[in-house]
């Protein structure tokens, strides 16, 4: 059985996709067999045969992985919401059965494995209240939380560090991302501060990269940006 890692947020739009897609290149461009999952995506977009996650097709996008963009995702759901909402009004059930099956599967075949939450640790998947923090904790993967770099990231990054380490889940570490063009001075001591208060080590910072995409599915420079700025290597034992 392959190595998994799951990638959370402290809030939705913080660069979760990017990071995982970033890390997906780099670990590939290093010859190690690893693919990239989305389990439920709020805000899919319709396409020719039903809706599909926008987060899986930019994970091909960024790391050239032959297959169908539902190899890599599984609950679509068009509506924006928080899942269990979206679920609901999609007339579906998502099913953390079902989902972790699916990542044991994508496991037996590959070396390794990155599981991409949606929004936040604590964003619930059901009504019932079975949250990203559960999903993390029933597949049993270390966790990396992606956090913006700029004013207020100590307070959202300690918290959702300290909630997943209460929750009982392993955190690897953290991962800063820069969506804007910064020069930022306290960067580099928010990241001392978030390690002293929470002892999970920064595991890099992926810069600003003005060629990147999402939305057109342009991944720009960020395989290389990704190999040089993020620890890969240290990231839940993948490269072996």
């Amino acid at each position: 059985m392959g190595a998994g890692v799951f990638i959370t947020g402290t809030d939705t739009g913080v660069g979760k996709t990017v990071v995982t897609a970033g890390l997906l290149a780099a670990l590939r461009k290093s010859n190690i067999d690893v693919v990239a999952f989305k389990p439920v995506q709020s805000g899919a977009l319709p396409g020719g045969s039903g809706l599909t996650s926008p987060d899986a097709t930019f994970y091909l996008k960024a790391s050239r992985i032959r297959g169908g963009v539902s190899d890599y995702s599984l609950y679509c759901f068009e509506q924006p919401f928080s899942p269990h909402l979206a679920a609901e009004m999609s007339g579906v059930e998502v099913s953390p059965k079902v989902i972790i099956t699916r990542c044991r599967d994508l496991l037996a075949r590959h070396q390794a494995l990155l599981v991409e939450g949606a929004g936040g640790i604590c964003v619930p998947l059901t009504r019932s209240g079975y949250t990203v923090a559960d999903l993390a904790k029933d597949l049993g993967f270390p966790l990396v939380v992606v956090a913006r770099p700029t004013l207020g990231t100590i307070n959202h990054t300690v918290l959702t560090i300290k909630y997943s380490q209460s929750a009982g889940l392993k955190v690897a570490g953290f991962i800063f991302n820069s969506r804007q063009q910064t020069t930022d001075p306290p960067g580099k001591d928010n990241a001392r501060v978030i390690n002293a208060m929470t002892g999970a080590p920064m595991l890099g910072w992926l810069p600003h990269l003005p060629g990147l995409d999402m939305d057109r599915g342009i991944p720009g420079d960020l395989a290389e940006a990704a190999a040089q700025h993020l620890c890969w290597r240290e990231i839940g034992g993948m490269v072996r």
